[in-house]
C-alpha cells in the first residue's frame, strides 16, 4: 500500500493522479500570504524531480494507436509548450544579473534550472513518444515552431527576446526589469501557461491519456506556482518602493496581454469542433483572464486593459 505524500513533495507517480486545480491552489494560497524569497527557495529544494527518470512507454503506446488527425491536434498544443519552455530558458539569464537584491537573485537561479528541466522534459516526450528524430534539440524546436500561431511566436519568441536584450544591455534600468517580469511571470506564465496547463491536464486526466506526461507536466505546473508567486511578490515590492513602476506594469499589460489571450484562443474551426463534442472551447482564455486579474490585484493594480471577450460556457458544460 503506497503512502500519499503531501502535494509539495509528491513524486511523479502521485502527480499523475493529482487534479491540476489542487496544484494551482498552491498559487492562490501563496498570494494570500506572500512568502519571502528565501521561503520560495526552500520550497524549490523540497520539490525536486528528474526528467530522466520518466518512463514514457505507456504514453508511446497510446500515441501509436492514435489517428493522424488526433496526433496533429495534440502536436499543436504540445508544440507551444515545448517552444515556450525553451524560450523562457534562453531569456532568463539577464533577469538574474539585473535583480536588485541577492535573495531575489538566488531564487531566480532556481527558476533557470526549472525552465531547463522543463525543456528537457518536452524534448524527451517529442523524441520518446512522438518519434521526432532530429538529432539536435534546436532541430526539434524548429519542428515545434511550425505548429505555432503568429501571436504565440510574437509573445514567446520575439517579445521575450526583445525585453531580455534590453535588460542585458541596461541591467541597472529597473524599469526594463519590471516590464520583463510582467511579461515573463504574469503574461506568459500566470496567464498563458497556467491556462494551457489546466486545460490540457484536465482533458488528459479525464481520458486517462499520457500517464507519464501527466506526472511530469503536473510537476512543471508545481514549479510554475513558485515562479508566478515570485513574479507577483517582486512587482508588488517594486511598486511599494516606487509607485512609478505601476505605470510600467500597466503599459506592459496593455502591450502584451491582449495578444497573449488571442494566442491561446481557439480558431473558429477548432471552437466548432469542441462545441460539437460538448466541450467549452473558450475555457482556457477565460481562465487566463481571470488568472491575470487575480495576480494583478495582489500586485496592487486594477486591470483596465481592453481584453478579448469570449462566449459564456455552453449550457451543457
Amino acid at each position: 500500500m503506497s503512502i500519499e505524500m503531501p502535494l509539495e513533495q509528491a513524486p511523479l507517480s502521485q502527480l499523475q493522479q493529482t487534479p491540476i486545480d489542487n496544484v494551482l491552489h498552491i498559487i492562490d494560497e501563496g498570494l494570500v500570504h506572500l512568502p519571502t524569497y528565501r521561503e520560495l527557495y526552500y520550497r524549490w529544494e523540497r520539490q525536486q524531480w528528474k526528467a530522466q527518470d520518466i518512463d514514457f512507454s505507456a504514453d508511446r503506446q497510446q500515441w501509436a494507436a492514435m489517428s493522424q488527425d488526433e496526433r496533429s491536434m495534440r502536436t499543436y498544443s504540445l508544440s507551444a509548450f515545448f517552444q515556450g519552455e525553451a524560450c523562457v530558458t534562453d531569456t532568463l539569464a539577464p533577469y538574474v544579473l539585473a535583480m536588485p537584491d541577492e535573495e531575489m537573485r538566488i531564487f531566480l537561479t532556481t527558476q533557470l534550472v526549472d525552465e531547463a528541466r522543463h525543456t528537457v522534459f518536452f524534448a524527451r516526450f517529442f523524441h520518446d513518444v512522438m518519434g521526432i528524430e532530429t538529432g539536435k534539440l534546436e532541430d526539434s524546436l524548429a519542428y515545434a515552431r511550425q505548429y505555432m500561431n503568429a501571436d504565440l511566436k510574437y509573445i514567446l519568441i520575439e517579445a521575450l527576446s526583445e525585453v531580455a536584450d534590453r535588460i542585458r544591455r541596461e541591467p541597472g534600468n529597473l524599469a526594463h526589469l519590471v516590464e520583463g517580469i510582467t511579461l515573463y511571470h504574469l503574461v506568459v506564465e500566470a496567464t498563458m501557461a497556467l491556462a494551457g496547463q489546466r486545460n490540457m491536464l484536465q482533458i488528459y486526466r479525464a481520458n486517462n491519456l499520457f500517464p507519464a506526461f501527466r506526472g511530469g507536466f503536473t510537476a512543471v505546473a508545481r514549479d510554475e506556482s513558485r515562479h508566478v508567486v515570485f513574479g507577483v511578490k517582486f512587482l508588488r515590492d517594486m511598486i511599494h518602493q516606487d509607485n512609478a513602476y505601476a505605470k510600467v506594469v500597466h503599459a506592459a499589460i496593455d502591450k502584451y496581454a491582449p495578444i497573449a489571450i488571442n494566442a491561446i484562443a481557439p480558431d473558429p474551426e477548432v471552437a466548432e469542433r469542441v462545441l460539437a463534442m460538448g466541450g467549452d472551447p473558450w475555457a482556457s482564455p477565460r481562465y487566463a483572464i481571470d488568472s491575470l486579474t487575480k495576480k494583478l490585484k495582489v500586485v496592487g493594480i486594477k486591470i483596465d486593459t481592453k481584453l478579448p471577450e469570449f462566449p459564456p460556457p455552453p449550457v451543457s458544460v
